[in-house]
């Protein structure tokens, strides 16, 4: 399946006709002779299970006559050289569980009839994932969570950096509830949604009701590189439970991006039962054991480190339309194909910025967008592309960039967040466009980097990138040549992020400086070659 096209793929399987399982905290019930009318039948069973027979009244007891007053004094404060507990870590609340829905009724086989709170499905799920991230993480923070309803206001990222909503069922969105979802995202917040036993009528609501929020935003499918599976422990197999029958598979994580920052999040296996700690779902599709709560916590360690970058994706960037003078000025241009072209916002103000301080060359801040397809790119001596996800170039698009290769124009690319789907897209698309060329690595000593007007030697990578390679030092570029001048330019490591000065915690490249200087140095040498 190409990501970079396609909506989230769901498998539907047959109908599950299983018993419920066990609660999760406490249910919330109750037997009535006739369903009530607002109450949908469904035909799968609340996760929360068959209520129990009614309790008797225990009997009531004459209180005796002993005194049960509290006592004024407290007895001695602690003295100066009492040795004292540590104090006890800081509590913060990360997560609201959002109350969505309505009641629902479902009809047991013994004719036991029941309705339910749409939004619970395990009562406990969002407070056993916290804990779950207070113990793996030891921090010194104290992680909690609560409750909210989705419809109401004062979605705040900077206090809740996370909204989780589990579920079984179908549910619709009302216009209240998708813009809370849409401002909260765009302040840099981030909603977990979770098929709670693996339900695809749930999943199919999530992509549905998405895209009220994002019409333009499809869900894709995270890879295996991606922090989220890495972040605190490298999940790379989890076991599945589906129908019975339990397999070792890769993790199944879709998102909707902002930036490059995951801001929706959809698992659509299952997790809440491991979580929770009571056996799963008859028929359901579960993550099961270890390998969920591990899943759960990187998560919620992702979601945390990246709430620095939400909030700077999430204000408003200064855009230039004018013109900083006529004549002869440098224009950045940004190649737009069908993939995650546009990630970086105004990029191209911290990049002709840094330009223009370091070099003094003249500069025009409008942001320039030029289709691969379109002849006009020839307009431009050196285009800038980047991306994270898989993407297929169109014949047009190819025959038209070798022509603009061909005939002296220059392409600078790099993976953002140094994720491999790009860098895999990139040499299989440039390998259409030039059959008998190929990509060779460049050493730290070429004239690219020695010839600009910056000399580039040694240069610093952010810590993600370390962590792969500790023994990154130089500048890792590889180059196709025609008739010796390089035309393309290419890093797998993360080249934008650093120039645009994000505070991404994830990206996998350049530090802030040695990306701004390895650019400029890379545009001089094009403009005086």
């Amino acid at each position: 399946m190409n990501n970079a096209r396609s909506l989230l793929a769901i498998t539907f399987l047959a109908p599950i006709i299983a018993a419920g399982g066990i609660p999760c905290g406490r249910a919330s019930w109750w037997i009535a002779p006739a369903l009530a009318e607002d109450a949908p039948l469904v035909d799968f069973p609340p996760a929360e299970g068959k209520p129990p027979p009614p309790v008797k009244t225990p009997p009531r007891y004459e209180s005796s006559g002993e005194d049960t007053d509290i006592l004024d004094y407290m007895g001695p404060t602690m003295r100066k050289s009492q040795k004292r507990a540590p104090p006890p870590p800081r509590t913060l609340t990360v997560v609201y569980k959002l109350v969505y829905g309505g009641k629902l009724g479902y009809v047991w086989p013994d004719g036991t009839q029941q309705v339910f709170e749409q939004w619970k499905s395990y009562a406990d799920d969002a407070y056993k994932l916290v804990t779950m991230t207070n113990q793996r993480l030891a921090d010194g923070m104290n992680y909690e969570s609560t409750t909210k309803p989705l419809s109401s206001p004062g979605f705040d990222p900077v206090d809740i950096p996370l909204l989780y909503m589990p579920g079984d069922y179908d549910f619709a969105l009302s216009d209240a509830e998708v813009n809370n979802l849409r401002k909260f995202i765009l302040d840099g917040g981030t909603v977990l949604f979770n098929a709670a036993r693996g339900r695809d009528e749930f999943t199919r609501a999530v992509a549905r009701e998405m895209r009220k929020v994002f019409p333009t935003k499809p869900f894709m499918k995270l890879p295996p590189d991606h922090p989220i599976y890495n972040t605190r422990y490298r999940v790379n197999q989890v076991m599945a439970l589906a129908n019975g029958v339990q397999t070792s598979q890769p993790p199944e994580v879709y998102s909707i991006d902002i930036g490059t920052r995951a801001a929706v999040i959809l698992v659509p296996l299952g997790l809440s039962a491991s979580w929770c700690g009571v056996p799963y779902q008859e028929g359901g599709k579960h993550v099961v054991g270890e390998s969920a709560q591990l899943l759960g916590v990187n998560i919620v360690a992702y979601v945390l480190g990246n709430t620095e970058y939400g909030r700077f994706l999430g204000q408003e960037f200064p855009i230039f339309t004018g013109h900083t003078r006529e004549g002869d000025v440098f224009r950045f241009a940004l190649a737009r194909y069908r993939g995650s072209w546009d990630i970086y916002p105004a990029l191209q103000n911290s990049l002709l910025q840094g330009l223009a301080v370091k070099t003094g060359i003249g500069v025009d801040y409008s942001p320039i967008v030029v289709d691969l397809a379109d002849p006009r790119i020839g307009e431009f001596p050196l285009i800038f592309m980047t991306g994270h996800y898989d993407f297929e170039l169109s014949d047009q698009e190819i025959a038209n960039l070798r022509d603009y290769l061909n005939r002296g124009g220059m392409l600078l690319a790099s993976a953002a967040t140094g994720l491999k789907p790009f860098t895999t897209a990139f040499k299989r698309e440039l390998a259409r466009v030039f059959p008998d060329n190929t990509m060779v690595k460049l050493p730290p000593t070429h004239q690219v980097f020695s010839h600009g007007w910056i000399r580039i030697d040694q240069v610093e990578y952010t810590p993600p990138a370390l962590r792969d390679d500790p023994l990154l030092a130089y500048p890792e570029f590889q180059g196709l040549f025609i008739d010796g001048r390089i035309a393309v330019l290419f890093t797998h490591y993360d080249l934008m992020t650093g120039v645009n000065r994000e505070p991404n915690s994830y990206s996998k490249g350049l530090t802030p400086d040695d990306a701004l200087n390895t650019v400029v140095d890379i545009i001089t040498y094009s403009l005086s070659h």
